[in-house]
């Protein structure tokens, strides 16, 4: 999860890293319906009631265009969220995104980057560098979620 503005180092390793690595990783995105189930079965929760929460999770979809892409054609978001950990978390069971807010930010690091490794990637998340390098970085740190 990026959470600084990306340096020219940054940028530069990432780079780096996609280009040792294209071509060895194949798409393994999970379903949006598996990411909430790997969500439900993992973190203690409770559904949250916020339309507020919804609508913004919803349109943050719709909005970006490479989030929307994520939906199947004339398919909308079904967003699910929660309180789980001190944090709200949306969930969208269609496109498999997700959106983490809260207070504690060393939370909601560690959320996203377990489901963003659970989720894995997509054949257009691999064309990616930064979503690649990330993704690399962070298996090889932390086994994936089953």
């Amino acid at each position: 999860m990026l959470t600084t503005e990306p340096t020219p180092e940054m940028i530069e390793e990432w780079k780096q890293i996609y280009k040792a690595r294209q071509g060895t990783i194949k798409p393994n995105r999970k379903t949006g319906a598996e990411v909430d189930c790997y969500f439900r079965e993992h973190y203690s929760y409770c559904p949250l009631s916020n339309q507020d929460f919804h609508d913004m999770i919803a349109a943050g979809i719709l909005e970006n265009g490479y989030k929307a892409e994520k939906l199947s054609k004339g398919t909308l978001p079904d967003v699910q969220c929660y309180t789980a950990e001190g944090l709200m978390v949306g969930i969208d069971r269609n496109s498999g995104e997700f959106h983490i807010e809260g207070e504690d930010l060393n939370k909601v690091i560690a959320m996203h980057d377990d489901l963003f490794i659970y989720r894995g990637l997509d054949e257009n998340d691999l064309k990616n560098f930064f979503l690649t390098a990330e993704y690399v970085k962070l298996t090889e740190i932390k086994p994936k979620g089953e």
